[in-house]
């Protein structure tokens, strides 16, 4: 098993403990409002893992180099297996752990839209109720997966790369 595929598929663990700890407290049903701030906690985790997988392709070649576009690929790599583990699931979460999620949701924001009229509210929950289904949530993962993981991948890898030695020496002088 490669580097990259193994800090995802840690990273991809790491999110569904999360997404359970997070539905058995409530924070995925009837303490949704309370919750919003459990979300950053994942964030974290995919920052961290991406940072320790960069890393470890680093340590892994001989001189201990990496160069720029290589940190890149590899951070991409391990958010798009994570993000296709977790998509799949995902969908099993939201089928057969979570069904009501939805419905959860759609109450949640109908506190927010309390003003809202009735045409409103069901346009609202006509949307929620695609944006929220299982399929939309694992491909909506997918694909933030892809986009933040591109952005981190970017970032962490500015910070970790290390020019090879014989790079270095074959460098001109600085004036």
């Amino acid at each position: 098993m490669n580097t990259t595929f193994s800090y995802g598929l840690v990273l991809a663990v790491t999110n569904i403990v999360l997404t359970l700890v997070s539905f058995f407290l409530g924070f995925q049903t009837d303490k949704m409002a309370e919750g919003t701030w459990f979300g950053w906690l994942t964030f974290v985790a995919v920052i961290v893992v991406t940072w320790l997988g960069v890393k470890a392709v680093r340590e892994e070649s001989a001189d201990k180099s990496l160069r720029y576009g290589k940190g890149v690929a590899s951070g991409f790599l391990i958010n798009l297996y994570a993000g296709v583990i977790g998509a799949i699931y995902g969908f099993i979460h939201f089928t057969f752990i979570n069904p009501s999620f939805t419905d959860y949701a759609i109450n949640l924001a109908r506190q927010k839209a309390a003003n809202a009229s009735d045409a409103q509210l069901a346009a609202m929950e006509k949307y929620l109720r695609f944006v929220y289904s299982p399929t939309a949530l694992s491909i909506l993962g997918i694909v933030f997966a892809m986009i933040i993981g591109i952005v981190l991948a970017l970032i962490v890898s500015a910070f970790l790369k290390r020019e090879p030695p014989a790079a270095l020496e074959e460098a001109p002088p600085a004036v």
